[in-house]
């Protein structure tokens, strides 16, 4: 039995690094796309705000300042007393417009709106989106949706529309990557967990909604705005749209975008609960292999080292032996390759001109526990998110039966303000 659970860790171990290679293939022998001015088409940029991200105003300026020459950003904002409506109107304002930062005026003009329609059918975000996508007219080529947490660089824009110069390409993403800056333990179990995700949704072409492209005839033609109408989130219904529609999903490496929030371990769990719902929801025939092979994996890796020790305890050293090196293989082998990753997008960060910390400092002897620590919590939140029906998102409560079936239940603001300084939201 010690031997198979070698073997088996062996193999396991293998598979991930395979899957991981054509991932970090893709990181580091990536090409930046661009192209000339006169063939860039017009886009507009949809924000959806719901509370005051810590770096909000900064990354609407970001936003406000792309290198592109035709674009509009559009944003709804959940109502007025949302602490996000103060910020945008402050950073929008002629007062503002010129950035001190980058002494030059706005490159975009800028839409801000409350959202006046509050669907009961789909979450908060997606009857922003679709009280935006009504706002836009047909001049627009490319609809481009954007997290309230993203930090864009100043070609960010331009490199992820610059693909969709190729008529097949229907969607175009990026991706985000963790970098927390205290680095708590619930930070870097988020920012491990993430290094899968990663993987994941670049082999399964799932894309990113904080950083996502589309053209905007797919949107109409394939009734995208009545589909997310009836959704829980943005980016599962364009994967089902770009697949009705033929056309492929575009992963840009250069777009690996930097997140600096810190969270503790009970939001790590929770956040991770969620993003694991939504792929089932949206993924539902893949699900249940997913969930065998990541219950398998994680879990003959968890009964390797509870033997290998009860062995040594009952003095079966050979036994005790094989278990060990099992567990031990396949943690080196996750371990290098998460550091790989993490490498990879340091790597891409730094070359949009962001500051990466030092990863040799104090964090990185973190790593190894968060890593066993992260192998409990994916566990945790894969069971429950197979068999989770209510969702708790920015303070809103869900119910989701599929990926049609969206119920909102409470839609009342938290008595304190979302803002906390520097933490997820």
């Amino acid at each position: 039995m010690a031997t198979i659970a070698f073997w088996a860790l062996f193999g396991f171990a293998a598979v991930n690094a395979l899957s991981t290679a054509f991932t970090l293939a893709a990181l580091i022998w990536h090409r930046s796309e661009e192209s000339d001015d006169g063939m860039l088409p017009k886009v507009a940029v949809l924000m959806c705000l719901r509370g005051a991200d810590p770096n909000l105003a900064g990354g609407l300026r970001r936003l406000m300042h792309q290198r592109y020459p035709n674009y509009e950003i559009f944003i709804a904002v959940d109502s007025e007393t949302d602490p996000a409506w103060d910020i945008v109107k402050q950073t929008i304002s002629p007062e503002s417009v010129l950035d001190a930062t980058i002494d030059q005026p706005a490159a975009c003009t800028v839409h801000a709106s409350t959202l006046r329609n509050r669907l009961t059918t789909c979450s908060l975000k997606c009857s922003s989106l679709v009280q935006l996508l009504d706002e836009i007219d047909d001049s627009f080529e490319v609809v481009v949706l954007a997290d309230s947490d993203l930090e864009s660089h100043s070609s960010w824009l331009r490199e992820l529309v610059a693909p969709l110069a190729d008529p097949t390409v229907g969607a175009t993403f990026g991706n985000r990557w963790f970098l927390p800056t205290i680095g708590s333990m619930g930070s870097l179990v988020r920012q491990v967990c993430n290094g899968i995700g990663v993987v994941t949704m670049h082999l399964g072409q799932i894309p990113w909604g904080g950083s996502l492209a589309i053209r905007a005839s797919v949107v109409n033609q394939s009734g995208l705005r009545q589909t997310l109408a009836r959704s829980i989130v943005d980016d599962g219904p364009v994967r089902v749209a770009m697949k009705k529609q033929g056309l492929k999903l575009r992963f840009v490496p250069s777009l690996m975008m930097a997140n600096r929030e810190d969270c503790d371990l009970r939001f790590a769990h929770s956040f991770l609960t969620r993003q694991l719902k939504w792929t089932k929801t949206y993924m539902a025939d893949w699900w249940p292999a997913m969930l065998m092979y990541t219950l398998g994996v994680l879990g003959t890796y968890i009964a390797a080292i509870v033997l290998s020790l009860a062995c040594l305890q009952q003095g079966l050293r050979s036994e005790a032996f094989w278990f060990a090196a099992g567990a031990a293989v396949y943690s080196v082998t996750v371990m290098t390759l998460w550091l790989l990753l993490d490498l990879a997008a340091r790597r891409i960060i730094r070359a949009q001109g962001e500051s990466t910390p030092n990863m040799l400092g104090p964090q990185l002897l973190k790593v190894p526990v968060a890593m066993l620590l992260s192998v409990f919590v994916h566990i945790s939140a894969m069971i429950r998110a197979t068999f989770l029906r209510s969702v708790v998102w920015r303070g809103v409560t869900y119910e989701v039966h599929g990926p049609s079936d969206v119920q909102l239940l409470d839609d009342r603001m938290p008595e304190v303000s979302l803002e906390t300084p520097n933490v997820s939201l």
